[in-house]
């Protein structure tokens, strides 16, 4: 098999669909779909069918797709193995700015232990803004909030929300109860929203922001409460254990690969990446 073609097919699972998978490897739609044609014609299976407007792997498809990364995976290690990561590589790399303040600095530290004299530059924002910069190939890898049933990258670990507030803010009595929460494409601020009008709760959106340290001062000056995940507390604030307040959800945090990333970041080098962030950071971020 073509191992080009099997590049495509990882792209489209990793980023969800044909048309993204277009933008990250510098092609057209139809030139996906005629690569996957031909992976169909070499392996005499459908890999795709149609699910309303989309197209989903079919079970043959799901079983070659763990054969692909595999063997991508081995294509990668060797590449490493016999030319290793460029001295002085220049990573653009992608993290939401919630996880900016307790956790960049650990990856950063991490990625650099393991490849010396390594160069960043941090483009931060919103998951989906992180993928926008993906498809536009301003960014190589990038951390993100994986999307629901999605196969997205590779796990780094799974967070919670969590409400917060300064320590010792009578939040109970404030009515409406002030919120500051990220922006609405943010799986908490939607989770929070709903559950309060469920629960019959009379809140305002004091504030909506996509930055964190803006909603740790508002929350310091107590002028609101938050829904957040669980990595970014700081000794200033305190979880709210209430049942007055709906529960939020868990969240799983991906590393993602733009196709069109430097050859010497293959998943190998991720991967290892992965393992030594959990050894310095599993016990905090682990649910």
């Amino acid at each position: 098999m073509d191992t080009e073609l099997l590049r495509t097919l990882v792209a489209i699972v990793d980023h969800g669909s044909f048309q993204r998978a277009a933008m990250q490897t510098f092609r057209t739609p139809s030139a996906i779909s005629m690569q996957m044609k031909r992976l169909e014609e070499q392996v005499g299976t459908e890999l795709f069918c149609k699910q309303g407007r989309d197209q989903v792997l079919t079970e043959d498809g799901q079983q070659l797709v763990h054969y692909a990364r595999r063997i991508l995976q081995l294509q990668e290690s060797a590449l490493q193995s016999i030319k290793g990561p460029q001295q002085g590589a220049l990573l653009n790399f992608g993290c939401p700015n919630d996880y900016v303040a307790n956790l960049l600095l650990v990856i950063m530290s991490v990625m650099e232990a393991m490849q010396p004299n390594i160069r960043f530059r941090v483009r931060t924002g919103t998951s989906a803004e992180l993928r926008e910069l993906m498809d536009k190939g301003e960014v190589d890898l990038a951390l993100v909030t994986r999307t629901p049933n999605s196969d997205e990258g590779l796990t780094l670990f799974q967070d919670k929300g969590i409400w917060v507030a300064k320590k010792g803010f009578d939040w109970q009595s404030y009515k409406p109860l002030p919120l500051a929460l990220y922006e609405s494409s943010c799986k908490f601020h939607s989770s929070a929203i709903d559950g309060l009008q469920k629960k019959g709760i009379d809140y305002r959106l004091y504030c909506v922001t996509d930055n964190l340290a803006l909603i740790e001062r508002l929350l310091v000056a107590e002028k609101a409460i938050s829904a957040i995940a669980s990595i970014s507390m700081n000794d200033a604030l305190e979880i709210i254990d209430s049942e007055l307040l709906p529960s939020l959800p868990a969240v799983e945090i991906a590393f993602s690969r733009a196709a069109a990333a430097p050859d010497w970041l293959t998943i190998a080098w991720i991967e290892n990446v992965i393992e030594q962030v959990m050894k310095e950071t599993g016990a905090r971020v682990s649910i």
